[in-house]
């Protein structure tokens, strides 16, 4: 078995050899690394080229297009059996291409558990596990157990089930997207109990920090633009549910016009009404959230 692991580069030059790093030094071997260098401005273009004579690893420069646009580059040019996303400020541990591998039968997607790193504490977040669910269960089962698991960098995708995805280029929280549909059409999901991503918290230039309320605003209305989508084309309550809250959970880092502007449009879509309320507490919330937007 093969993986290919995709790194998209954007200014990580702090970071980018211990991520780079963490791969080579695997215990398990067979993998090749594509790097996509985003444009970067700082010295990481330098710093990756030091792996240039390395047969494992394919390095790509371009312009700066964005994570989407890398990362889709990357999917073409992956040969391996499985597709890994790697962030470059993130790193792995060293068996973790090992445990996949003893791990995967032939399921479209596997998940893993990730660690937070702060401060050189590593904090294990939660994951649940279970063998070879059919998508729309598995979706449920996340939801259900009410885990983080929308991160392309939590799984182990099938190279030819992902090259029939692709990540919307120019859109915030594109991983909110795509991530949540690619496991409800799936036919083979697995979650295993294995913490072998390490996600650095220290990082407040990453990709995902915020910055200005503006660009907070971007990321409520494309959480918003994925939300619209999926109810086009979906009628499972789950599936739904999770959008809408997506929706409704940028509600808190949004002020004054930003926020007034960006409720008006999740009253036009009515989002309260696609929240679950198959028990008493979400029928509570559920109301609590009709109650506050009928008088925002």
């Amino acid at each position: 078995m093969k993986f290919s692991i995709i790194i998209p580069i954007y200014n990580t030059e702090k970071y980018i050899e211990r991520c780079i790093n963490s791969v080579l030094n695997q215990t398990y071997d067979k993998h090749e690394i594509i790097l996509i260098n985003d444009g970067s401005t700082d010295n990481s273009q330098e710093i990756i080229k030091k792996y240039k004579n390395n047969k494992k690893i394919k390095i790509i420069n371009q312009k700066n297009h964005g994570l989407s646009y890398s990362r889709n580059i990357g999917i073409k040019e992956a040969t391996g059996d499985y597709i890994l996303f790697l962030d470059s400020d993130d790193f792995y541990e060293n068996d973790i291409l090992e445990t996949l591998k003893n791990n995967i039968k032939d399921e479209n997607i596997m998940k893993f558990g990730y660690k937070d790193l702060k401060e050189n504490k590593r904090t294990e977040a939660k994951t649940i596990k279970f063998k070879n669910y059919v998508g729309k269960f598995a979706l449920k089962h996340f939801i259900e157990s009410k885990i983080v698991f929308e991160m392309a960098w939590m799984y182990a995708f099938k190279t030819d089930y992902m090259k029939k995805h692709e990540f919307t280029v120019g859109k915030y929280h594109e991983d909110f997207g795509l991530i949540p549909l690619m496991i409800f059409n799936s036919k083979k999901v697995t979650s295993i109990n294995y913490y072998g991503y390490i996600y650095n918290r220290d990082n407040e230039t990453s990709i995902t920090s915020f910055t200005n309320m503006e660009k907070e605003y971007k990321k409520a209305c494309d959480t918003l633009y994925f939300f619209k989508e999926v109810k086009n084309k979906y009628d499972d309550r789950y599936l739904l549910s999770f959008y809408s809250t997506g929706c409704i959970n940028r509600i808190k880092n949004l002020k004054g016009k930003y926020k007034k502007d960006y409720l008006k449009e999740l009253k036009k879509e009515k989002i309260y009404n696609y929240i679950l309320d198959n028990n008493i507490k979400r029928k509570i919330k559920k109301l609590l959230l009709k109650i506050y937007f009928i008088f925002k």
